[in-house]
């Protein structure tokens, strides 16, 4: 896989984090191109956090490391994770990283559920991510990026933003930009983006 190709996932399955308006998403690429990946990332404030090898995909938690450790310093999210089996005196950002790998390399592997906790670090709702569990991914009240079964009028906004940041993402990505230089354009109109949330 090309570096225009990678970039090319990238725009596709991360343009909200690229954007800054969405904490961080799952990107899988090909196996094998973690030097690509992080050669693209220079220039940014994104990281990527490998959570799985596979026979043919690498499965990574791109992030924006000062939104996690907001998400971290919530009280609400907080408990939920340490009920979720996530040490509470050790929520650090890497030892969090670390316990999710873990737990998505068993779900992987067929030796555990899909780690739903995922949701909170994907900026969902919390009540979104219990409603989805509770309800076993039912009676949802709206779906999109993510299922709703809590406040769907900014689920519907935030909805918007990232199907209107994977657009531009991509129009970018179409004309040959480098991911770098879609971030700063991002970061330029970041009043304007964050404002609408």
């Amino acid at each position: 896989m090309g570096t225009e190709a990678i970039g090319y996932v990238l725009g596709q399955q991360c343009a909200p984090v690229i954007a800054g308006i969405k904490p961080s998403n799952l990107l899988i690429v090909e196996k094998g191109n973690q030097s690509r990946l992080t050669h693209m990332l220079k220039g940014t404030s994104l990281c990527g956090y490998l959570l799985y090898t596979s026979a043919e995909k690498d499965y990574w938690l791109l992030y924006e490391a000062k939104e996690l450790e907001r998400m971290l310093s919530d009280a609400d999210k907080r408990a939920y994770l340490w009920e979720s089996g996530y040490c509470a005196e050790t929520l650090t950002l890497d030892r969090v990283l670390l316990h999710l790998a873990q737990s998505f390399r068993r779900y992987k592997e067929g030796e555990g559920e899909f780690p739903h906790e995922m949701g909170v670090f994907f900026g969902y709702p919390l009540g979104d991510v219990k409603g989805f569990i509770e309800n076993k991914g039912q009676n949802f009240k709206l779906s999109g990026y993510w299922k709703v079964y809590d406040d769907v009028a900014y689920a519907s906004r935030v909805f918007d933003l990232y199907e209107a940041a994977r657009k531009k993402a991509l129009e970018l990505c179409s004309q040959g930009m480098r991911i770098s230089d879609i971030w700063k354009s991002f970061r330029m109109a970041d009043a304007c983006i964050t404002a609408a949330v």
